[in-house]
Formats: C-alpha cells, structure tokens, sequence
C-alpha cells in the first residue's frame, strides 16, 4: 500500500492557473525575464512561483561571477604580478576562474531547461536550495 497524499501547502500541479499564468512562469525562467511573471502576473500565484525562483537563481550565478571576477583580479592581475609567487597565484586564478565558471554555467543552463520545461507543463517544481529562499522574497 503507498501513500498517494501530498501536502496541502505544496501542490504539485496548476489547478485552475490560466494560459497566461503558464506562459508568463516558463518565460520567466529565460534570463534577464524574470521580472514579467514578478510583475505583469501579479494576481497569478503560480507565475510569481516561478518567477521568484528564477530570480533567485540568476540572483546566485551573478554573485557567484562577480565572487570569481573580484579572485581573479586580485590572484591573477594584482598577485599575478609578484616575483616568485607570482605563478602560483595565476595559476590558483585560472583553476578558479575557468572550471568552477564553466560547472556553474552549465548547472545553470540546465536548470533554466528544466525550470522551462515543468512550468510549461503546469507543474511547481521546486529547484533544490534555491527553491527554499526563493520562497522566503515578498515579491
């Protein structure tokens, strides 16, 4: 015997959410858009759903690239420049600019896909970690 019951607070599929509620939550999830279902949708609980979500994600990647830019300019332009140690720091700047950019990158653009995908589909999906804060905005 399985337990089917989900909790009420948390429901898994639109019920009575327009076309509109919809569009607005899955182009939300498009970079520099996620204003529309913040702004334009403001009576539709399922857009603003979304639409805090991508805000919060796009919120993290733009910390994290200026996190990375401010460890580049010190390790490898202003460190960079020393003696011995000078390529030690240009290297350790290099390690953290170009890897750990590219697997946020990618993890970004994969959720951006998913995030699309299920609000398109009707369903809240709750993205892990960053669903947890995006919850919390009073947008």
């Amino acid at each position: 015997m399985t337990d089917t019951t989900t909790k009420e607070s948390e429901p898994t599929v639109v019920d009575r959410a327009s076309q509109d509620a919809i569009l607005l939550a899955a182009v939300g999830y498009i970079p520099l858009l996620f204003f529309l279902p913040l702004f334009v949708g403001t009576r539709e609980p399922f857009a603003r759903f979304h639409g805090r979500q991508s805000l919060v994600m796009f919120a993290v990647v733009l910390v994290f690239n200026i996190g990375v830019g401010i460890t580049d300019l010190v390790l490898g332009r202003i460190l960079g420049g020393m003696f011995l140690m000078g390529f030690f720091f240009k290297a350790v700047a290099w390690l953290v600019h170009y890897p750990a950019g590219l697997v946020v990158a990618l993890a970004y653009a994969v959720l951006v896909i998913v995030g699309i995908v299920q609000a398109a589909t009707g369903q809240y999906w709750r993205i892990p970690v960053v669903g947890a804060y995006a919850e919390r905005l009073k947008l």
